[in-house]
């Protein structure tokens, strides 16, 4: 008897902070539902993108700045997990519109960005004192968008108590573009552990195409189960491009009814 979870994902937020609790409160109590955060809609500007990793001071300072927000906004509507980016190697990052690809400036060196990276989790994991779970994605295997947090050996530095939300879609992507037939099976065992959420989309393995379960490649069904073998399912959700795709409510609806058949394990 799965309870219904919903994600409040990157956005804009234009409703003033104490109206926005009362409603979310109000629906969360009503519908008996378990609300999540991603990313974050406590941006400083319309076109600010979130990197943890940047060595511009100001750009690092305000990315903690929107997760720390977050923590705060967790409180206020009973939140218990929140999940982010983990960075990207360049100091400032933008996007002309929500999931075009993203234009990096002023790169900066791997392990730069991810000593960036590792001091701001430490700094956000005091900020979550251990009541909030906080927990970075796994991105896609794109060296030229300079992405960190793809291969299993990016995630040794993770601090201790920060966890993963694991994309199967970015799993799937990355196997394909690496062509390691096995990588999809090594980063589960490294990171299953560490799973607290699961963002759940479909695609061909030649883009990261954010399609509804089913309507791709990726063999859903054997990940999850590989997943599961020590542990409890984690949370599920459908991280879908609903205007790429032309999906509807019906569609959307439909789908998590053939995830939660997928998931019985």
């Amino acid at each position: 008897n799965m309870q219904p979870y919903i994600q409040i994902g990157a956005g804009k937020n234009n409703t003033e902070y104490s109206k926005l609790v009362g409603i979310l409160n109000k629906y969360r109590k009503e519908n008996k539902v378990i609300f999540t955060i991603h990313q974050s809609i406590w941006l400083p500007s319309d076109d600010f993108y979130i990197n943890i990793a940047s060595s511009d001071r100001q750009i690092r300072e305000d990315s903690i700045k929107c997760i720390q927000k977050n923590i705060e906004f967790a409180r206020d509507i009973g939140v218990r997990d929140i999940s982010f980016h983990g960075g990207y190697a360049t100091d400032k990052l933008s996007q002309e519109y929500e999931f075009a690809p993203l234009d990096s400036q002023n790169s900066i060196s791997y392990e730069e960005a991810y000593d960036n990276s590792i001091d701001s989790l430490n700094k956000l994991k005091k900020i979550a004192n251990n009541d909030i779970k906080l927990s970075i994605e796994n991105f896609n295997f794109r060296p030229e968008r300079r992405y960190l947090f793809s291969r299993v050996g990016d995630f040794d530095r993770l601090p201790e108590g920060i966890g993963v939300i694991l994309n199967i879609g970015h799993l799937y992507y990355t196997q394909k573009k690496l062509k390691q037939d096995n990588y999809i099976n090594e980063m589960i065992n490294a990171l299953s552990n560490r799973v607290n959420e699961i963002h759940i989309n479909d695609n061909d393995g030649s883009e990261d195409l954010h399609k509804l379960v089913g309507d791709g490649k990726i063999p859903i069904k054997e990940i999850l189960e590989q997943i599961v073998k020590n542990r409890n399912i984690p949370h599920l959700i459908i991280e879908a491009h609903r205007n790429r795709h032309n999906y509807s409510d019906d569609d959307l609806a439909n789908n998590i009814l053939k995830l939660r058949e997928i998931a019985k394990l």
